[in-house]
C-alpha cells in the first residue's frame, strides 16, 4: 500500500476502531478515520499541512499515536 500523505509505499495500514492506522517511513505512524478515507477519492490531503501538524500532534504527546481525522485534516 502506498501513504495516504506522501504516496510512498507504507507498511500495510490495518484497521483500527473506526480506520486504519499506517507505518509510512517518511511520515510516521498515523491513524487516519473512515470519514476522512472516504473523501480521498476525489479529494488530496496537504503534504506539508499534514506533516507539519502530525509533527505537532506527535511533540504534544509522544505516546500517542498522531490521529487524521475530520477536525484535523488539511486538504490540499
Amino acid at each position: 500500500m502506498n501513504c495516504y500523505i506522501c504516496g510512498v509505499e507504507a507498511e500495510a495500514a490495518y484497521p483500527y476502531d473506526g480506520g486504519e492506522r499506517v507505518t509510512c517511513r517518511d511520515c510516521g505512524v498515523y491513524q487516519i478515520t473512515d470519514a476522512v478515507l472516504r473523501e480521498l477519492g476525489p479529494r488530496q490531503l496537504s503534504l506539508v499541512g499534514m506533516r507539519e501538524d502530525l509533527h505537532r500532534q506527535r511533540q504534544i504527546d509522544a505516546k500517542l499515536v498522531a490521529d487524521i481525522n475530520t477536525e484535523t485534516v488539511i486538504w490540499a
